[in-house]
């Protein structure tokens, strides 16, 4: 716990630049974290569920987005499991995202620090996020991880390459690839999906794809914009 209390401390002593977009960027659907940060006083909160196929089982999720500075934001993640529909905790996490770049910059790079409290075994993660656009419709997010325990032991990497496609100002759809690297060997899982803008501060989305089994995923992101003075 000290270590992410550290960990918050350095990123909030760092000098801020607009982050706030018109357009709410949302880390759903899919697994790759956003490269952008809420902005500051903004609440963000992504909400869903999933279904696996090779436990039957559904996982209810939310994450949780304020931004503290137009570059920092706190967030925090919770995932339900349980054969009893959500009756067990998976996963309970806390965190913080930093945005490295500067304003006029082609691409945009992030650095996410989260602390699972929920798991089994309590663990760390650090992920370096890296976002561009390819053309006008056409856009690229990576994630690159590591997974470590309270003595800095590293359980596993971790990897997302997302493509995403712009159909329209509301409707986009993307294609990724995603799993573990390191002590597991090296892990190819893929999904796909798409989202819809009902406003700039409200978004429906859906996905579909396979990990060790087909899984399939449904939510919802809503954005409450800081109020204006």
């Amino acid at each position: 716990m000290k270590k992410l209390f550290f960990f918050i401390l350095i990123l909030t002593a760092s000098v801020a630049k607009a982050q706030f977009t018109e357009v709410l960027t949302s880390d759903r659907p899919g697994q790759a974290f956003s490269a952008n940060t809420v902005g500051k006083n903004v609440f963000q909160v992504q909400t869903g569920i999933d279904f696996f196929d090779n436990n039957s089982q559904f996982y209810p999720n939310s994450y949780f987005r304020y931004g503290l500075s137009e570059k920092f934001e706190i967030n925090s993640g919770i995932i339900l499991s349980g054969s009893k529909f959500a009756n067990e905790i998976a996963s309970f996490s806390v965190g913080a995202r930093y945005n490295l770049s500067d304003i006029d910059s082609k691409f945009t790079s992030t650095l996410q620090f989260s602390h699972d409290f929920g798991a089994t075994n309590n663990n760390s993660q650090l992920t370096y996020i890296l976002a561009s656009s390819l053309s006008e419709k056409l856009s690229y997010t990576v994630n690159l991880g590591i997974n470590f325990d309270n003595d800095f032991a590293v359980n596993n990497g971790i990897y997302v390459a997302n493509l995403s496609y712009g159909i329209n100002s509301k409707m986009g759809i993307f294609l990724e690839t995603f799993g573990n690297f390191l002590n597991n060997g090296f892990q190819l899982n893929i999904d796909t999906g798409m989202y819809y803008l009902l406003n700039n501060n409200f978004q429906i989305d859906a996905l579909v794809g396979d990990n060790d089994g087909l899984f399939l995923g449904a939510g919802f992101t809503w954005r409450i914009p800081a109020k204006k003075i």
